[in-house]
């Protein structure tokens, strides 16, 4: 028999039958020596996404994303691509905060509807925080904010605090 045993998550009918109704799926911390990212991380601008697009920003989001980031520019940042890194986090189980600060050193960071609390950031969606030294917000996946002009002007007034963007 040259089959692996192996059980997906995605099929926990299958683990329910075979182990009963208690079934508890641990998502052990793993460390990452490299995470596969899109921009060039100039301002350390980390934005994270989580979705099954090959591509790390999704297609139908990438016009949203690249306008939202081109607008961010105050005296000291100018954004553009090779200011952010994006990241889809969703081929990175057991992904830890510690290691994408190891790798990305984020001073900014976006969660797209990513739950923060998973990577033991205790951020709320829509809210803002400050975390060794890096300001955090966590929002709705840009699929949804960029079809959502309430969502967008909201997205808006976080990211020109987290950057100290002043109206002229």
């Amino acid at each position: 028999m040259n089959e692996k045993l192996i059980i997906s998550e995605q099929k926990t009918e299958l683990l329910n039958l075979f182990l009963g109704d208690e079934i508890y799926l641990i998502n052990e911390p793993k460390y990452y020596d490299s995470i596969d990212s899109e921009g060039g991380n100039k301002y350390r601008f980390l934005n994270i996404v989580m979705h099954t697009a090959t591509e790390i920003i999704a297609p139908e989001s990438k016009d949203f994303f690249f306008k939202m980031a081109n607008a961010i520019q105050n005296e000291r940042i100018n954004m553009d691509a090779d200011g952010f890194a994006v990241i889809n986090i969703s081929n990175y189980p057991g992904l830890t905060w510690q290691n994408l600060e190891k790798l990305f050193s984020p001073k900014f960071c976006i969660f797209w509807g990513v739950d923060p609390f998973t990577l033991n950031i205790q951020c709320h969606l829509n809210k803002g925080l400050m975390h060794n030294g890096c300001k955090i917000i966590s929002v709705e996946s840009m699929e949804i904010v960029k079809d959502n002009l309430e969502m967008k002007k909201k997205l808006w007034a976080m990211v020109q605090r987290m950057f100290e963007m002043i109206k002229k």
